[in-house]
């Protein structure tokens, strides 16, 4: 098997993906990536990457045409030679010319336009649209994909590392302690956040901390119940979680958050807006969290006032039933919801 992928900047989602395509099904991979935030790419057997600016648009067709791919995935709409190229292949190959879709339905004038001129555009470039899940499934069917063409799962944590949290040691010393991750921006709704920590009058022991980087970081100050960090690598974040009691999400804007998918597999209780896309997959009212409306502290402050009166024993079942929904996706059903469309 043969697969070309074109990338903005690999993301861990993707890299598993190739990894897992390369290792299960022996495949060999030919990639082209942007690098416009990072520039590292993955060390892989039988893969091939090469940084697409380097050559013309016709040139990288051209490779593509002579590589000889079963199948095509793209991830990037915003990059104009992609869909010039996917629109071209689609003419030439009769294999699947797959685009990634991590973007809701919102019903902007941009995506009303967008679903007008669909089929002249996207649907001219794309056989089939992988999308995260339901409300990305939404958006897809107004562009004019049929539900045959729309798969599923297209997101995934890296459910292995994750589950490496110990549960059961929690329920010997519940940690009391708010987690959150992320960039510090705007669209993250962290001033929510903190405006609802602050007025929790009775914490009960229960701690903050926000990990992450980004311009708003300095609006943030520690003080005795709120600790922030930067990025950290994998053992120290995963360090963290096992310290940690709940997960929060306070985002005003947020297209899937796959984060919440890595907080579901490490088990842990979740707190997050109603407009996350990850949501309604991962998180269930009064069984495994709590999803509150965007832009509302006073709606945050009730949801974490909840979990801090929840005892361990309560708090335990939280978690557990987290992990639970964490199962459903997992890179290998990513990988076959992608698979199962090459003849």
């Amino acid at each position: 098997m043969k697969a070309v992928f074109l990338i903005i900047d690999y993301v861990p989602h993707q890299v598993l993906t190739i990894k897992n395509l390369i290792s299960s099904h022996n495949a060999d991979v030919l990639a082209f990536h942007v690098g416009r935030f990072n520039d590292t790419v993955p060390k892989l057997n039988n893969f091939q990457t090469i940084q697409y600016n380097s050559f013309k648009k016709q040139d990288i067709f051209n490779q593509i045409i002579g590589y000889k791919p079963n199948i095509v995935v793209v991830a990037g709409w915003m990059i104009p030679e992609y869909i010039w190229i996917a629109k071209r292949l689609k003419n030439e190959l009769d294999i699947p010319i797959v685009s990634y879709s991590d973007t809701q339905w919102y019903g902007t004038i941009r995506q009303k336009i967008n679903a007008l001129i669909s089929p002249f555009h996207v649907k001219k470039a794309f056989t089939h649209i992988w999308v995260a899940g339901i409300y990305q499934f939404e958006y897809a069917r107004r562009l004019g994909f049929k539900k045959e063409n729309i798969l599923f799962n297209s997101l995934s944590a890296d459910t292995e590392l994750f589950r490496t949290i110990d549960i059961e040691k929690k329920k010997y010393n519940y940690p009391k302690n708010f987690i959150y991750i992320g960039r510090f921006s705007e669209e993250k709704g962290l001033h929510n956040l903190i405006d609802a920590w602050e007025k929790i009058s009775d914490k009960k022991g229960w701690s903050l901390t926000l990990i992450g980087d980004g311009h708003l970081k300095d609006d943030f100050v520690n003080d005795n119940s709120i600790t922030i960090y930067d990025y950290m690598n994998q053992e120290h974040l995963l360090n963290e979680l096992q310290k940690s009691g709940c997960f929060i999400l306070p985002s005003i804007h947020e297209p899937w958050a796959l984060v919440l998918h890595e907080a579901a597999v490490a088990g842990l209780p979740i707190i997050c807006t109603n407009v996350c896309g990850a949501a309604p997959h991962f998180v269930l009212d009064n069984y495994n969290g709590l999803t509150v409306a965007p832009k509302s502290s006073e709606a945050i402050q009730k949801a974490m006032e909840k979990i801090i009166c929840l005892d361990d024993n309560e708090l335990i079942k939280y978690s557990s039933r987290s992990r639970e929904f964490g199962k459903k996706i997992n890179p290998e059903i990513s990988l076959q919801s992608l698979i199962n469309i090459i003849s």
